[in-house]
């Protein structure tokens, strides 16, 4: 009851439709409208003739709903109404009666034959035991039914698509990764766009093709969304969907400037609509007078406004307006009014008159803002600062834009770029249409916003990007989701394994790499059993079962580390943290210079250490190195503290004869139990 409570007195999402007392909500995603109905399972479903849930299950199953919306309004609602529908039946089969309350073991079982009998497809099977596991957590977190058994989904993942050979799935496999051609194509849309709607959607698809995203997240986006480290790198602060959070993205360095011009582009043309909507967010119930407003500056708020000043407020176009103004100055006003019909909206604004500025504004808002309000839905990011904000109407042929409103994208208008649509009286052009680009076989292009992610997912996979990197690029929360993006022809993926099983003879360490196979500490010359580490610059040959690793990450001053000649990216690595340190190094020696206290220590350290990353650099560029070559830092660089103890008080350092140092020495040192 303390549950119900919250979610019916302090939660207010769909209480305009009825709250509690209504057996029906919906809300609108898009052109879309996604109902939840608190009705029992029908195998005819019937939006119109529908038995309501009983009580008192039905009050819970709202107020669960009410509280996941609240938090994050989702278009999967409806599987969480069918797991809602198999728990109140389960709840009368088992006890007779549909309290929550007496959820127990017996009814999750219940629960599970339910499903195999009504959803036998396996697909959508696992999408409600992925419901179901929340529901049963969140009974126990709540303490609702805290004695309740934990649950497993027990019905398994349908194998991925893009894994599948079948015939249907390898026609959905050769179409939909995009050919090299139509995603070249976007970037020639880029260069050649100058209308204000071919620079807003070309920029917009440019941060779908610098790294692995979902359309739905570009809503996100703040205009100060650019990340810039000290080094030059380019990233773009980005949140990923379905569980990922908030990460950055790298921009590969190829498309550094077309990432900055697309965003500079984008905050030009979203700067009218992030205005309106600041301006409705800093002044509530104040209608935003744009230039086309055509009433004096100290025009009152609650003054009531002619059809003509009205028609002006809410930016009519030319034709009409000059009608109305004729009817207006030859007939009055309220003829004037009637030349714009009977539309819902107008007899509401004017139910109890003409409609002040006021008035406008509380409607206006309405339209436009979100249950997040003032902010950028499901962020705590405020509206006014989204990098895509547009007005309505922004890139409408026939009317101005509506000055006073401001929209983000969805991903059907996304989509509306990237192919033709068909099927409607008055379809818009793609992107591709307005620049007179076909296919390669004379064909429109037809793609959407999903299959640039694939398409960069399957080259990540050709370029061999391990699969963590590939996941993290991506904003994947789960790395066995790269398999449903990996499009390779079924020729790739047979010439990768061969390159593995043809080997005749065991592969060098570089080989060894590009192949993605584990290599040995054998491999690298050492004599021992075990498996090298891979590091930023190359591999790690401590070994951590016996002690973990004291220098804190200085692996280019490490005896236990090794660098390797051709070792995929890691020249470039190496070049970069030698800027860094010998940006470090000169403040150094500037802080010395006016005598700082420890600068001194500074300069020594990190010259010493810009030395050995300097050489290994050098090495590896080396013509006389040849490829793959393992290469080492001198132990002696990195010695011990035994070995430094016994220096300092010159001592014997290195193995007699017999292979051993004398002990007694150490133990004297160190003392014996250390020893």
């Amino acid at each position: 009851m303390d549950f119900i409570s919250h979610c019916r007195e302090n939660l207010t999402l769909y209480e305009e439709q009825g709250g509690f007392m209504a057996d029906k909500w919906h809300f609108t995603e898009g052109a879309r409208t996604f109902p939840m109905t608190f009705s029992k399972y029908s195998e005819k479903n019937n939006p119109y003739s529908y038995d309501p849930l009983d009580e008192p299950f039905s009050t819970f199953a709202k107020a669960r709903v009410r509280y996941t919306q609240t938090e994050r309004q989702v278009t999967s609602i409806g599987n969480q109404m069918i797991v809602l529908r198999l728990v109140h039946d389960a709840l009368m089969a088992v006890h007779g009666e549909v309290d929550v309350l007496k959820t127990d073991g017996l009814v999750l079982e219940k629960v599970r034959e339910l499903t195999d009998l009504r959803y036998p497809e396996s697909d959508l099977r696992d999408r409600l035991g992925q419901q179901m596991e929340l529901l049963y957590d969140f009974l126990r977190k709540k303490a609702i039914t805290p004695a309740l058994p934990l649950w497993v989904n027990p019905w398994p993942r349908g194998r991925a698509k893009a894994e599948r050979t079948d015939k249907e799935s390898i026609e959905w496999q050769s179409k939909r990764c995009p050919s090299l051609h139509q995603m070249t194509s976007i970037a020639d849309c880029f260069s050649k766009a100058i209308t204000l709607e071919d620079k807003y959607w070309s920029s917009l698809l440019t941060f779908l093709m610098f790294a692995p995203s979902r359309g739905g997240e570009l809503p996100f986006l703040t205009i100060d969304c650019l990340h810039t480290t000290d080094n030059g790198r380019l990233g773009v602060r980005w949140f990923g969907e379905k569980g990922f959070g908030d990460t950055i993205k790298w921009v590969p360095e190829v498309m550094r400037e077309v990432v900055i011009e697309a965003h500079r582009r984008l905050m030009e043309i979203s700067k009218p609509a992030r205005t309106a909507a600041k301006f409705a967010c800093v002044n509530p119930g104040v209608f935003y007078r744009h230039e086309d407003c055509i009433t004096p500056s100290e025009f009152s708020e609650e003054k009531p406004l002619n059809a003509l000043e009205f028609g002006y407020a809410m930016n009519y176009g030319h034709q009409m307006l000059d009608e109305i103004e004729k009817i207006f100055h030859r007939s009055g006003d309220e003829y004037a009014w009637k030349k714009y019909g009977q539309q819902k909206w107008l007899g509401e604004v004017r139910e109890h008159g003409n409609p002040t500025y006021q008035k406008l504004a509380q409607y206006t808002l309405s339209q436009y803002k979100s249950q997040d309000w003032p902010n950028i839905p499901g962020s705590s990011n405020p509206i006014y600062n989204a990098l895509f904000l547009v007005r309505d109407r922004e890139f409408h042929s026939d009317f101005k834009p509506r000055a006073f409103s401001w929209v983000l994208p969805s991903v059907n208008q996304i989509n509306a770029q990237l192919a033709p649509r068909r099927g409607l009286k008055y379809p818009i052009k793609s992107l591709f249409q307005r620049f007179g680009i076909v296919d390669e076989d004379g064909s429109d292009i037809a793609l959407t916003s999903h299959q640039l992610r694939v398409w960069l997912s399957t080259n990540a996979e050709r370029g061999g990007m391990d699969s963590w990197q590939l996941a993290k690029w991506s904003g994947r929360a789960r790395i066995q989701d790269n398999r449903h993006y990996d499009l390779r022809t079924p020729d790739e993926r047979e010439a990768q394994v061969r390159s593995v099983m043809v080997l005749t003879e065991k592969p060098t360490a570089l080989e060894a790499i590009k192949l993605n196979l584990p290599v040995s500490y054998q491999d690298l010359g050492l004599h021992r059993v075990g498996i090298a580490d891979v590091t930023e610059y190359g591999m790690c040959t401590h070994d951590y079962a016996m002690a973990p690793c004291t220098k804190g990450g200085e692996c280019m001053t490490c005896k236990e580390h090794v660098c390797i000649k051709g070792m995929p990216k890691t020249l470039d690595r190496i070049k970069r943290l030698e800027e860094q340190v010998s940006t470090q190094l000169a403040k150094a020696k500037l802080d010395a210079e006016s005598h700082i206290f420890g600068a001194d220590r500074w300069v020594t350290f990190l010259g010493w250490k810009l030395s050995h990353i300097r050489t290994q650099r050098q090495r590896m560029e080396s013509d006389n190195v040849p490829e793959g070559a393992v290469l080492w830092i001198p132990p002696e660089h990195d010695p011990s503290p035994i070995k430094r103890a016994l220096e300092q008080r010159n001592l014997k350092t290195t193995p007699n004869a017999d292979g051993v140092v004398d002990v007694s020495v150490v133990a004297g040192l160190l003392g014996a139990n250390d020893a």
